[in-house]
């Protein structure tokens, strides 16, 4: 997997732009050899560099700010370009804004929850990065990406894990032309720390009759599950998680509408 993660503090970055064009307003000369050198700069950033300058512009992250921002190319689309998918988690922003409007106490009781994580994509080729809703999590943790061959074999689609209090939940995404469509989204386990929480074991299953995967939910068993020796519930994480093979729900996907539809319940035995 070729993938890049930073944590930037962007003063340094910011300053070193600043000094390169303050030399350059200092050299008297005409209007055009000023633009030749701006011009010659922009095309000096690399493409991850880009990247950054424009999920900074569009999010509004000041030059103090200190973020995650994780990027990884994979063939996403059908063409032969590697693409660019930009995950961008704000923690920092989160709790100073919720120290700013003195919400701390509701921002730790909801667990850290708020629109603190993003989504992005730079499709090989192109220029100007496109995105989708941001994820409503905990800020304390930043999306994990998963990819994998879904809604069909001439695309790349991927899914995201986030927290939420004391659940799991689970957001698969797929892209078609200049858009990124949110397909289905389901939660992995909740309740945790009550004595029967909710958990599920999701398969993607090849259809006969359909291009696109189903995706099927058993009713899940966390092994070694035991509510006292859980120190913290919007933290804990399985180990392992089993089923007995009992069906829960059953999706297949709408080409028309871009969702995976259509649940069915399990039939009885």
């Amino acid at each position: 997997m070729s993938w890049t993660k930073f944590r930037l503090n962007k003063i340094a970055l910011i300053s070193i732009v600043f000094l390169t064009f303050t030399s350059c307003n200092n050299n008297e000369g005409s209007t055009d050899i000023k633009e030749s050198v701006k011009k010659k700069e922009v095309e000096t950033f690399t493409e991850e560099e880009k990247i950054i300058r424009q999920v900074e512009s569009v999010l509004g992250i000041s030059a103090t700010e200190t973020y995650d921002i994780d990027i990884q190319y994979k063939f996403i689309d059908q063409d032969t370009l590697k693409d660019a998918l930009i995950l961008v988690n704000r923690r920092e922003f989160a709790f100073q804004k919720a120290k700013n409007t003195d919400t701390e106490r509701f921002f730790k009781e909801t667990g850290n929850t708020g629109l603190y994580n993003y989504i992005f994509l730079l499709k090989g080729g192109e220029q100007r990065i496109i995105s989708t809703n941001p994820v409503g999590s905990n800020a304390n943790y930043p999306l994990k990406v998963e990819f994998l061959e879904l809604t069909s074999k001439a695309h790349k689609d991927f899914y995201v894990e986030f927290r939420v209090r004391n659940s799991l939940h689970r957001n698969y995404y797929t892209v078609r032309n200049n858009r990124i469509y949110l397909t289905f989204s389901c939660p992995v386990f909740d309740k945790i720390g009550e004595s029967e929480p909710l958990v599920y074991d999701i398969k993607h299953q090849t259809s006969s009759v359909r291009i696109a995967k189903d995706i099927a939910l058993f009713k899940g068993q966390i092994v070694g599950y035991n509510p006292k020796n859980i120190d913290d519930i919007n933290e804990f994480q399985p180990e392992e998680v089993t089923n007995n093979g009992e069906l829960f729900v059953y999706f297949i996907f709408n080409e028309k509408t871009m969702k995976y539809v259509t649940p069915m319940p399990a039939m009885e035995k």
